[in-house]
């Protein structure tokens, strides 16, 4: 019994040595004082108003009408919804296969000059969906390329600040 009061004791003994130990550095660390107060938090409404901003469509009805080859048109519409004036407006298309195991990717850029405020402009490009060619070495399945969705992302940026990100899956 005096064994087990013995080590109960020295267990105490060690458990606040620790804490202590652990209380003194905490102090030594100079964490933050009362007189710093909370971080102070930016108020969304300022900011979203200051903030130039870039609307981009990107519409089904367009999209439901893309052919698996190559020579198709997309439209798609980017709007100046900030106060200001934009010089100028970058517009990238990256499409993307699906198929993790030929992978591919294609890029198509475009700018639109002088975007004022609250105008809308209608950008077309002009875009590859055709399947890639089979490699030589690879026995494909029959119809495997057809089968691959193809990821369409659309970004649009100004030199401003503004940007846009809009991202299409097609169906196969």
């Amino acid at each position: 019994m005096r064994g087990v009061a013995l080590w109960t004791l020295g267990a105490a003994v060690a458990f606040l040595a620790t804490a202590g130990a652990f209380l003194l550095l905490a102090n030594l660390g100079g964490g933050l004082t009362v007189s710093d107060g909370p971080i102070p938090q930016a108020d969304p409404s300022k900011a979203q108003d200051s903030k130039p901003t870039l609307v981009l469509e990107l519409p089904e009805d367009r999209l439901e009408g893309l052919e698996r080859k190559p020579g198709q048109r997309l439209a798609l519409d980017v709007e100046n919804g900030g106060d200001e004036e934009f010089p100028s407006v970058d517009l990238t298309l990256d499409v993307t296969s699906g198929d993790t195991a030929q992978p591919r990717k294609r890029s198509y850029r475009e700018t639109v000059e002088q975007l004022a405020p609250n105008e809308p402009a209608t950008v077309e490009f002009e875009i590859d969906l055709s399947p890639p060619l089979p490699a030589a070495s690879r026995e494909a399945p029959a119809g495997a390329d057809s089968q691959s969705r193809e990821i369409l992302e659309v970004r649009a940026t100004a030199p401003e600040g503004a940007s846009a990100v809009k991202t299409a899956v097609l169906a196969p």
